[in-house]
């Protein structure tokens, strides 16, 4: 399972006849067009969770040194926006974060849980990692934003199919 966000629609009986009128009008256009604004909105939103990431401070029971592996821009550029029937789904992908431990990263580093590895690959010292909340709470703050831009998009294509 990975680091899921939805954004769901209010007025779910508006959103479902609009996704019904766009399926009847046969209209890939339309679709396509309604999809893309959508996501379109919520860039804004997207940019600022993958800033976030970029700003966790990973601690330590240690301290720990200044030496990178690049975890936080892994999960920055696995943050993804997906337009769903029922609404907007915001996620971070943990296989392209680490094909074998993305999930345990990636909640560790949203201060989900903690995570523990070898000291520079010494198995004899393990050390144990967590991180700060920053994506529930960044995607927060953009919700009430990109709800309007999203209802906007939605009455724009309803205009369109004379709804």
């Amino acid at each position: 399972m990975a680091t899921i966000a939805w954004l769901k629609v209010h007025n779910q009986d508006v959103f479902r006849r609009l996704v019904r009128a766009l399926r009847d009008a046969g209209n890939g256009d339309l679709r396509r067009d309604l999809v893309r604004e959508i996501r379109a909105e919520g860039q804004p939103a997207l940019a600022a969770t993958k800033a976030a990431w970029a700003t966790v401070d990973v601690t330590s029971s240690r301290g720990g040194g200044t030496k990178s592996t690049g975890l936080r821009g892994r999960i920055a550029g696995a943050t993804k926006i997906q337009v769903q029937q029922n609404g907007i789904r915001v996620h971070v992908n943990p296989r392209q974060v680490d094909a074998r431990y993305g999930r345990t990263l990636t909640f560790g580093m949203n201060n989900m849980g903690t995570w523990k590895h070898p000291v520079f690959g010494n198995r004899n010292h393990w050390e144990k990692q967590w991180g700060q909340e920053v994506f529930y709470k960044t995607l927060e703050r953009y919700e009430p934003r990109w709800r309007r831009g999203i209802e906007r998009a939605m009455d724009r294509t309803a205009r369109k199919l004379g709804m």
